[in-house]
């Protein structure tokens, strides 16, 4: 029992220096501002056959003029 007691009270203090270290450091924060202005920036996807860019309304590609998307026929 005394074994158990003595383990947890180490593994809570490095726990507890732990923590302050890294809010010390800013380890914690998530910055998300950046990846979301780089998502922004990416646009759509490219064209599948020819890798130019495309825009959401294109229903072609404006580089090689290959549709995008086809009628099932059944």
């Amino acid at each position: 029992m005394l074994e158990f007691v003595a383990t947890a009270s180490v593994i809570s203090v490095l726990v507890f220096f732990a923590s302050r270290r890294f809010r010390a450091r800013g380890a914690f924060e998530i910055d998300t501002s950046r990846w979301y202005e780089d998502y922004l920036d990416a646009g759509d996807l490219p064209c599948p056959w020819c890798q130019s860019p495309t825009s959401e309304t294109d229903r072609a590609c404006p580089s090689c003029a290959r549709a995008f998307g086809s009628a099932l026929s059944t």
